[in-house]
């Protein structure tokens, strides 16, 4: 596991998109827009939204023998990030991100508005109930290809063990996915909170660090 460097950007976008288009969140934002137009405008999409983490927390990757990239998890002190989460992150694309001109406004908007239902169901700050100030993970994913080879823990144990040598007293992070659950479970995680609105299930889970913590 590696810091990311601003070239790896587009690689990391890339890696994002295609790990997440046929998940809840992506399907949402990209609704009523044709796959291939999908597909071509999703990973500069993300890839601007990437220099939201690059300025504001901690961008880590695994390296594929081929070059690539197996793997990537993007945490954060959640006091530097946008209160609006995901969108927030769409937000500050568009204030920094002029290849996103190249993409119509029709298209641009239509994905501001398949993001609501997401902002809807996303809490920015759930967490506080039980602690002030965790260490945040807000992406995670590993390349199909190389699942089940021990990327994950490598990233998942790396980003732990850089939350506790910065002194925070927890971990926390949230997903759309049910099956993604287990997993953080035998990381050590607690689900603390399930939460519905509309069509979305959100899992937020929590990882204490520190002891005594009453969570």
């Amino acid at each position: 596991m590696r810091k990311a460097r601003q070239e790896d950007r587009a690689a990391l976008a890339a890696l994002m998109f295609d790990q997440f288009y046929e998940k809840q969140e992506l399907q949402q934002q990209f609704s009523g827009i044709d796959p291939e137009t999908a597909r071509r405008i999703g990973p500069t999409v993300l890839s601007l939204g990437q220099g939201y983490f690059f300025s504001r927390g901690d961008v880590f990757v695994c390296d594929a023998p081929d070059g690539g990239l197996a793997g990537a998890l993007v945490g954060a002190d959640p006091r530097r990030l946008s209160r609006f989460g995901p969108v927030g992150q769409f937000f500050y694309a568009l204030r920094h991100g002029r290849v996103l001109r190249d993409i119509p406004n029709a298209l641009l908007t239509q994905i501001m508005r398949n993001s609501r239902p997401i902002l809807a169901v996303h809490s920015a700050h759930w967490y506080k109930r039980y602690c002030g100030r965790p260490y945040y993970i807000a992406q995670f994913a590993v390349d199909k290809p190389y699942r089940g080879t021990g990327i994950a823990r490598e990233l998942l144990e790396g980003a732990i063990e850089h939350a506790a040598a910065q002194g925070y007293p927890a971990v926390a992070l949230e997903t759309l996915s049910r099956e993604n659950v287990p997993m953080y479970l035998h990381f050590g995680f607690k689900l603390k909170q399930v939460y519905t609105c509309g069509d979305f299930t959100e899992y937020r889970l929590l990882l204490p660090l520190l002891s005594p913590l009453s969570i």
